[in-house]
């Protein structure tokens, strides 16, 4: 594995500390040189920019669009400097900023940026940080490489692949399969590259992508739109008789690869990347990039989430070619320490099957998906972190995107969606009862306090209903469909339960100053639990509390899986399921909504799920709401959740108290188990489990935390 931890070394987008308040700024640094040759400096900025050398200028770099995309060479920098000190001016003047949105809001002080670096021999290295001058006052990180709403900047540097925090991985990847080869040979090695030989039949033709002359709010929208002009533009072309080349992936991963041009000739590769075949094959948004690799040199892409990719070279008609190809998968190395060993395959392979999925998902940000949207969303966050907390060791990645989101001013609710507001405050509060850390809690004390405020501002003091004059109107809650009025009560349910969490916070960390008194809303059984109502609908009210003890065990005894569902309500039946003490019911939708996942090929979990089969998948995959068919995410953090549930039920751990200061154990034989051992992290080290049945039916187990025996709850 290997570890790119040279973040310091790698430039961060930067500003005058009053943002978009300073439209003109200069960035200065000053620096000390011996001497150095084959000096080059790029840069990426969102205005206009006049570059200048102790006081001389060697360049200028227009406002637009595509200068905040990909990084532009100076044209006018010296290739050589003489031994003596040295002043590089930034004269920038920015009249359209990235845009602000309410669904972007917590990016809302990156909107003006600029990132820059300054290499050449005898080790020099100048990147964009905050020992630079912004004039009056020294400049600020506006966000670190790789951040949204710039994301990867085309034209970096290889290594830049580690991330702007430093702790993204590349490995090779192994096993891959060659579904197909037409025109040339490709020969692979034991590190998992191949080599490409053939003779290309000609140019492929190209014409302008039109999707960088505009700013976008997010990354994946730019890709987006510039996937679907270059997919038109290949479904316009003959590829026929060009050399092309299919892999098939063992597992769904971020990737990039490396492509060594080894020949006397300058090739091209127009690529296709995708989740599925039918993707592959049919989807007019499909990832298709343009790569050009001058004889004798290496490029790289940047990394994007799949399974499948299909590659064509081009060159000059005749010219012989020889290429190695090297894939390799991109993210943050994470330890596992939560550990499965089960005598029943379906639970086995659904664990590791969320593991990866979890994995994966760690990139800059605990993204929702690697294809799309690879964003910090909410909702998506809340209940990835509850898998969190069952496999890793180091909950950096989730910090760090629980801050960005923490940005969010008051006024908006986080993604633009109230109950996402809801669920960073839950995020919080499961984060302190996992971990036990008041230190990162207080770090988000004004950010916690403002987003109180703004939730208590829509709320009526006098009935503790949350969003009073929304009852009529739909809140997003999740895919399925569900009518206005359901939405509100769930709304509200999440709210009730997203103040007592707050209640309980407030109680064990006072010195966050957290006040939240209002009453709880009264709230009828039959806003619930209704024959039409969505899955989601019903185990909320039975989570929150408002539906009681005899309703939920009726609608529990009475329900059937059915479409329309997702993996996210799935997750919620089933902890409602166990919790009521019914784990061969919760067993059954885990085993039925994730085992119908693996039987059509799944290597991670995706983002929506139907029972219903069909010959392409993608037919029948639907958010219902805003996506369907081929833009349907298949790796999904939300849907690593099972994780959660076996650590919970199987193995038997959970935390009474925060920190697990107590602890229950209390496992369970379900899905014709005999055996299960297995790992679960915990602030006070990892907890070992193991239990097997008896001949007479009993339970012999035993759980230790390094060394010590516990037994039953311990207190």
């Amino acid at each position: 594995m290997n570890i790119h931890r040279q973040a310091e070394k790698i430039p961060s987008w930067i500003w005058h500390r009053e943002r978009e308040g300073r439209r003109r700024i200069v960035l200065e640094r000053s620096f000390v040189l011996q001497e150095a040759e084959r000096i080059e400096m790029k840069l990426a900025c969102t205005g206009e920019v006049g570059i200048m050398l102790n006081g001389a200028p060697v360049g200028r770099v227009a406002e637009h669009a595509r200068h905040t995309s990909a990084f532009f060479k100076v044209e006018g920098l010296p290739d050589r400097l003489e031994p003596g000190a040295y002043t590089i001016r930034l004269e920038i003047c920015n009249t359209v900023s990235m845009p602000m949105h309410p669904i972007n809001m917590h990016l809302h002080d990156r909107s003006v940026g600029c990132i820059a670096y300054i290499s050449g021999s005898e080790g020099l290295w100048l990147a964009t940080d905050e020992t630079w001058s912004a004039g009056d006052s020294p400049a600020e990180v506006v966000c670190v490489w790789g951040e949204e709403p710039f994301g990867d900047l085309d034209g970096a540097p290889g290594w830049f692949i580690a991330g702007g925090y430093g702790d993204i991985a590349t490995e090779p990847i192994h096993g891959v399969n060659v579904m197909s080869v037409n025109g040339m040979v490709a020969d692979s090695d034991q590190d998992g590259a191949f080599l490409l030989q053939g003779t290309t039949t000609g140019p492929i033709l190209l014409g302008e992508v039109k999707a960088r002359n505009e700013r976008h709010i997010f990354y994946h929208l730019l890709k987006q739109g510039e996937w679907k002009e270059r997919r038109t533009q290949q479904r316009q072309l003959d590829l026929s008789r060009v050399p092309q080349l299919l892999l098939e992936l063992p597992q769904e991963l971020n990737v990039r690869f490396w492509v060594e041009n080894r020949g006397d000739t300058e090739i091209g590769l127009l690529w296709n990347g995708a989740e599925s075949l039918q993707e592959l094959l049919h989807y007019d948004g499909c990832m298709t990039e343009w790569l050009t690799v001058p004889a004798g040199s290496a490029v790289a892409t940047n990394p994007q989430g799949m399974r499948y990719v299909r590659m064509y070279v081009s060159g000059d008609c005749g010219a012989p070619f020889q290429a190695e190809i090297r894939l390799e998968a991109a993210g943050v190395a994470l330890n596992q320490v939560g550990q499965l060993q089960v005598d029943q395959p379906l639970m086995r392979r659904i664990y590791d099957v969320s593991v990866h999925t979890s994995r994966v998902c760690h990139q800059i940000g605990l993204w929702d998906g690697i294809k799309r949207d690879r964003l910090n969303w909410a909702y998506d966050i809340y209940l990835a972190a509850k898998t969190e907390y069952s496999l890793w060791d180091d909950y950096s990645v989730l910090k760090r995107s629980l801050r960005e989101l923490g940005r969010t001013p008051y006024g908006y609710w986080m993604n633009n969606l109230p109950s996402y507001t809801l669920w960073w405050l839950s995020s919080i509060w499961d984060y302190y009862f996992e971990t036990g850390d008041r230190a990162f809690v207080l770090e988000l004390r004004e950010e916690l306090l403002r987003h109180i405020a703004w939730v208590r501002a829509n709320a009526d003091a006098g009935t503790g209903v949350f969003m009073p004059e929304a009852e009529g109107t739909y809140s997003f809650i999740e895919w399925s469909p569900m009518a206005e009025s359901e939405s509100w009560a769930c709304l509200n349910a999440i709210y009730s339960m997203t103040k007592s969490q707050m209640q309980q916070l407030a109680g064990d960390i006072p010195e966050l100053g957290i006040q939240w008194g209002e009453p709880r809303a009264e709230l009828d059984e039959s806003r619930f639990i209704g024959s039409s109502y969505a899955l989601l609908t019903s185990v909320i009210g039975i989570k929150s509390g408002y539906v009681g003890e005899e309703h939920a065990r009726r609608f529990l005894l009475g329900y059937r899986l059915r479409d329309p569902l997702t993996p996210l309500s799935a997750y919620w039946l089933a902890e409602c399921y166990s919790e009521h003490g019914m784990h061969e019911r919760a067993w059954e939708v885990i085993a039925t909504v994730w085992g119908t996942m693996l039987d059509a090929g799944a290597t991670t979990f995706w983002e929506g799920v139907r029972l219903t089969p069909s010959s392409d998948i993608h037919h029948a995959l639907t958010t219902y709401t805003a996506y369907s068919s081929y833009r349907m995410s298949l790796c999904h953090s939300w849907s690593s959740t099972p994780v959660v549930w076996i650590a919970k039920y199987v193995l038997g751990i959970r935390a009474l108290s925060p920190g697990y200061e107590r602890i229950a154990f209390e496992p369970h034989a379900i899905g014709g188990l005999t055996a299960a051992s297995g790992v679960i992290p915990s602030p006070r080290g990892p907890i070992s489990v193991e239990w097997r049945l008896e001949e007479d039916g009993r339970m012999i187990k035993s759980a230790r935390i390094r060394g010590a025996e516990l037994a039953g709850r311990l207190g």
